[in-house]
């Protein structure tokens, strides 16, 4: 979850104050300079044919120079060049991913708490250490929550990810809405199938109680009958 919020963070950092723009203008001007750092080479190897054209008569002799070989590993250190620089709609996407991973995550860290809290709940006594650790899964999910929430405020948020974040806190926010009306319609459904059931269950105990207090009362009456009889 952490790791979801740092890139988070990247995201909205990347796209602030037009560090995007910034970096393609580097690019461009690293590979302005690339060209012409070719043109001028190329234009050197011309104006050396012309050159050695005009001193072909001339007897060629021995030149001598104390001039190092440039190390052309050195040259190529110099030359960096950045291979790939994200746009701005892969730095959306890779919010967006950050963002499902998040919640993803956020949700499977409440799943733990809420089954460790039955757990606890259900002990006579329950453990502190395990008292601890629900404290200190619930300080992560608050904080963290909390923590993505105000960095996704303000004036300080790009304009690519501020209507996206808005949208998307508004629908998950709906759907969380929703998805509680229907657990509890659920439970409600469960309340009432469980009420059914108890009420058909009394009515046959009823029904079969009835049976039983008619036959006892009519095995009663042939006794009598029988005693009557032979009186």
């Amino acid at each position: 979850m952490q790791t979801a919020f740092t890139g988070i963070q990247y995201c909205c950092e990347a796209l602030s104050d037009g560090k995007v723009q910034v970096q393609k203008i580097k690019k461009a001007a690293e590979d302005a300079q690339a060209i012409v750092h070719e043109v001028k080479s190329a234009w050197s190897i011309i104006k050396g044919l012309f050159r050695t054209a005009k001193i072909e008569s001339k007897p060629t002799q021995p030149i001598e120079s104390n001039a190092k070989t440039p190390n052309l590993s050195q040259a190529k250190q110099k030359d960096v060049y950045v291979k790939h620089i994200p746009t701005e709609a892969e730095i959306v996407q890779q919010f967006v991913k950050n963002v499902g991973d998040f919640y993803h995550h956020h949700r499977e860290l409440s799943e733990i708490y809420d089954t460790k809290s039955e757990e606890v709940y259900a002990m006579d006594r329950p453990d502190p250490r395990d008292i601890l650790i629900l404290s200190q899964i619930k300080h992560e999910l608050d904080g963290s929550y909390m923590k993505l929430s105000g960095m996704m405020r303000g004036a300080h948020v790009p304009p690519q990810l501020g209507p996206l974040w808005d949208n998307f806190h508004a629908i998950y926010e709906n759907a969380k809405e929703k998805q509680q009306a229907r657990r509890e319609r659920d439970r409600i459904r469960r309340v009432r199938e469980s009420s059914q059931r108890r009420s058909e269950s009394d009515k046959l105990i009823d029904f079969l109680l009835g049976i039983f207090m008619s036959l006892v009362f009519a095995i009663e009456l042939w006794a009598i009958w029988i005693k009557s009889f032979i009186d």
